[in-house]
């Protein structure tokens, strides 16, 4: 056969393979390597077109066409070392380069030898060769797997390109220096039909090796898919049986109320035990959510007494302690009732009650206890270490391996609360939010010890007291909700809160029920029969045109975090989650209360003799100018400071809001200064939105009042002056 025609079949079998390549890299983008592999063939299809090319001078015939499939080669090696994650070796290249590509110039353009231009060739692609058959090998040992007929298939090309070129090399006798590669010569023959069909077999098992990975990769998400299919099946049949527990508690206290005698102490225990039981089922929601969320955002930090709350955590959970025949103790070891620190109550609580839960229900016999022990210590700070330590049964090292993954039970024959591959889960969740790692300590025979440390910020002031007054608040409430024992509870909660309110079992009645009165607060539920209670604030509540003077608070069902942001986002001034304890309704219909009744009339802006002072220290003309930017410079770091609580950088916040008081006592806004205190305080230790626009607007009216004052004072200065001048 003719080399010329071989040559020119070669340079139509790469082009075809280009395109297939092309079409692979379209399918196998997200697998690495692919991109290489198509530059790799395109290169090898530009060369072999040059090639065939015989006519042209020796420059675009030879020595570019044989560039421009080193090239190719390179870039076969880098895709296939990057599809089988091997670390590429750079150093050969280099050094082939500096060597090779000088005394190839040297063999074509100075001393035409075409046996030395097909020694370097032969280096170049046994090289290549060699290093994909390397990147192969590494690759499978990374991956500990067999190979498979992808694998095989190309392994084998790339040894039979390796043999091809190593055959031609050992013929060199066949050749003389004056030779081409189109030379009519049996040696030139074979090389041409076995190259011609080599770049089909080379693709070929790169294809393969795509197919491969995929069909792999889809038997492992299908696996994994199983695998978290069948979990979660368990975990929801369980989470059924947890919901039944305290439903049942709550069930028979409440049929227990009914038969037991006008006991006022026996009554009181049962209704502590139905609420104790109602918020288990609360907290177990929340748990559920934040599992299979995956994530965890800061809630509220608030000043807390840790001595009493481990108290009231042992208080709580010792009827299941005593059930069960186990001693519940506490220890507090460099804490004193008195001391009070700022953390994230909530959160702790959850965690601890998960701890202890788990705790009670894994120990048959002994006792379990509550360690808090204060550490080191600062001036504002202190760190102190948390521990839960029972005396069950203790845990294996496979078991303590397998216990924080979420939705996995050590048995399944165990509750949730049992079951420390949930609630262990969700603590080590929740402790990583805080910045806090869990621990655990076991041994067969000897108990469990789980603890983790928070660095706690001391505080001075006085704790927040849990219980709300007594006396009602003058407001008329507009209740917007459809459930009828929802609407019994806030009823109940209203009687003794409120001086009167009203009921709307859905949007069209809530409407209604606004344009025929007046009311200053809305308790607005978010999912209601003929609509959503947030979209409808945000849309059809704005064309009422009541917003400027009825204040909203959100009532839900749904534990989301982002559902509270939303509603505050759009205006609301509080969203509260069920179920509603009355001491939260009451906080939150107070602080409404104050919201809607602070009115700038009723408070005295400036404090006359301060500013008066400061007259009097600086120049009329400094004062003159600091006044005049000076509204626009409270509101634009007002803002600034919105946005930093919105990304929780709530120290940073503090320090602005304190040095905008100083500046503002400094220049006798009294008014604006008590309410920047109050913003501060309500930033630290509540959960409340704050007014920003306004504090704003208090600001601005502040210093348009010092403007008048300081006109004042300049003309007093001016006719005091004139008078002077004329005694003169």
């Amino acid at each position: 056969m003719d080399p010329k025609l071989l040559i020119q079949v070669t340079a139509i079998t790469t082009v075809v393979c280009t395109v297939f390549m092309a079409v692979n890299w379209f399918i196998n983008k997200g697998l690495s390597g692919t991109r290489n592999w198509l530059v790799f063939i395109a290169l090898t299809a530009i060369g072999c077109g040059l090639l065939a090319a015989y006519t042209l001078p020796i420059t675009f015939s030879i020595f570019i066409p044989n560039l421009t499939i080193a090239f190719g080669l390179f870039y076969l090696v880098r895709g296939v070392d990057a599809f089988f994650s091997v670390k590429s070796n750079y150093t050969p290249w280099y050094v082939l380069a500096v060597l090779g590509i000088p005394s190839f110039t040297y063999f074509l353009y100075v001393d035409f030898n075409f046996i030395a231009r097909v020694g370097i060739n032969y280096l170049v692609w046994a090289m290549a060769m060699i290093y994909c058959l390397r990147a192969l090998n590494k690759g499978q040992k990374l991956l500990s797997k067999e190979f498979s007929a992808a694998h095989w298939a190309f392994g084998l090309s790339c040894l039979s390109l390796l043999a091809v070129f190593t055959f031609r090399l050992v013929m060199l006798g066949g050749y003389s220096v004056t030779d081409s590669l189109v030379s009519a010569n049996w040696v030139n023959q074979f090389f041409a039909v076995s190259v011609s069909t080599m770049p089909l077999l080379l693709c070929f098992s790169l294809c393969l090796l795509c197919s491969s990975r995929r069909e792999k990769e889809l038997c492992l998400l299908k696996t994994a898919a199983e695998q978290s299919a069948q979990v979660k099946g368990q975990f929801l049949t369980l989470l059924s049986h947890e919901l039944r527990t305290p439903l049942n508690a709550i069930v028979g206290h409440a049929e227990s109320l009914k038969k037991v005698p006008r006991e006022p102490n026996r009554h009181a225990q049962l209704c502590d035990v139905i609420v104790h039981a109602a918020m288990s089922m609360s907290d177990l929601a929340n748990q559920v959510l934040l599992q299979a969320k995956g994530e965890y955002a800061a809630q509220n930090r608030v000043p807390v007494s840790l001595y009493s709350l481990s108290q009231e955590l042992v208080r709580l959970l010792q009827p299941l302690a005593l059930a069960k025949g186990l001693s519940l103790r506490v220890e507090v070891k460099g804490l004193y009732p008195q001391d009070v620190h700022v953390v994230e109550q909530d959160t702790l609580s959850l965690v601890l009650r998960n701890l202890l839960s788990n705790a009670i229900k894994y120990t048959d016999k002994g006792i379990i206890t509550l360690i808090l022990e204060g550490t080191s210590r600062t001036e504002d700070k202190q760190t102190i270490r948390f521990a839960i330590k029972d005396t069950g049964k203790g845990l294996t090292e496979v078991q303590m391996e397998k216990i924080f993954e979420p939705f996995v039970t050590l048995n399944n024959e165990q509750s949730i609360s049992q079951s420390a591959g949930f609630g262990l889960a969700l603590c080590k969740q929740l402790l990583q939010g805080l910045d806090s790692e869990l621990n655990v300590d076991s041994k067969i025979g000897n108990g469990t010890v789980f603890s983790f440390e928070l660095d706690c910020q001391c505080s001075d002031s006085p704790l927040q007291s849990t219980e709300f007054n007594t006396e009602k608040l003058a407001l008329n409430v507009l209740v917007v909700e459809d459930n009828a024992m929802n609407i019994d509870v806030i009823s109940t909660y209203l009687n003794d809160m409120v001086s009167e309110f009203s009921i709307a079992k859905c949007l069209a009645e809530a409407e209604v029920a606004l344009l025929e009165h007046n009311f200053d607060i809305v308790l607005l539920d978010m999912r209601l029969p003929d609509g959503n209670g947030l979209e409808w604030f945000k849309e059809g509540f704005n064309e009422i045109g009541f917003t400027s003077s009825v204040k909203v608070i959100a009532l839900t069902g749904d534990g989301d975090p982002e559902l509270k942001r939303r509603c505050l986002r759009a205006g609301m001034q509080d969203c509260l989650t069920k179920p509603i304890m009355p001491s939260r309704l009451y906080v939150a219909l107070e602080c409404a209360t104050v919201k809607t009744t602070s009115r700038l009339e009723c408070k005295t802006l400036i404090d006359q003799s301060r500013f008066m002072d400061l007259a009097n220290r600086e120049s009329s003309g400094v004062l003159a100018t600091k006044l005049m930017y000076l509204a626009d410079r409270f509101e634009y770091e007002i803002a600034q400071i919105k946005g930093l609580t919105e990304l929780n950088v709530t120290d940073l916040a503090v320090d602005k809001l304190a040095y905008i008081e100083n500046e503002a006592l400094e220049l006798g806004m009294v008014n604006f200064a008590e309410l920047v205190q109050a913003a501060t305080a309500q930033l630290s230790y509540s959960e409340e939105q704050i007014d920003w626009d306004g504090l704003a607007m208090v600001a601005r009216h502040s210093v348009e009042r010092l403007l008048e004052l300081h006109a004042q004072i300049a003309t007093l200065e001016s006719v005091s002056n004139s008078v002077v001048n004329l005694s003169a």
